[in-house]
């Protein structure tokens, strides 16, 4: 994921290169509704250690912006930039593929949309 992303000629390599992990991908859907904590993207299921160098990478990027509060204890926030916020669309698309392509069945979809109501 430290790969030099401008010696990659194709773009669609580079971008992929850079969010076409998996955890990135869930990372960047749960900021679609606003800045999380740390804690939130463990509470999804993301391992510690590699979001940690994932969240940084996608800082470094500037696809993330990293707020820390001087509170105690601290708290730091994720957010998207611009730039990340231009992979909505991609994001978009992948839902759309994997909702006609990769259907599940009928009651997975409703428990879905039920888990993601929930607080």
């Amino acid at each position: 994921m430290t790969e030099d992303l401008s010696s990659i000629v194709c773009p669609i390599q580079r971008a992929a290169t850079l969010v076409g992990d998996v955890n990135v991908i869930v990372i960047l859907r749960e900021l679609q509704d606003g800045p999380k904590r740390f804690g939130h993207f463990i509470e999804v299921g993301l391992n510690p250690r590699s979001l940690s160098k994932r969240l940084q990478r996608l800082v470094d990027e500037g696809i993330l912006t990293r707020t820390a509060y001087a509170e105690s204890p601290p708290r730091v926030e994720y957010a998207l930039t611009t730039k990340g916020r231009a992979l909505t669309p991609v994001l978009r698309a992948l839902q759309e593929f994997g909702e006609t392509w990769l259907p599940r069945t009928p009651w997975d979809r409703q428990a879905f949309e039920e888990e993601a109501r929930k607080p």
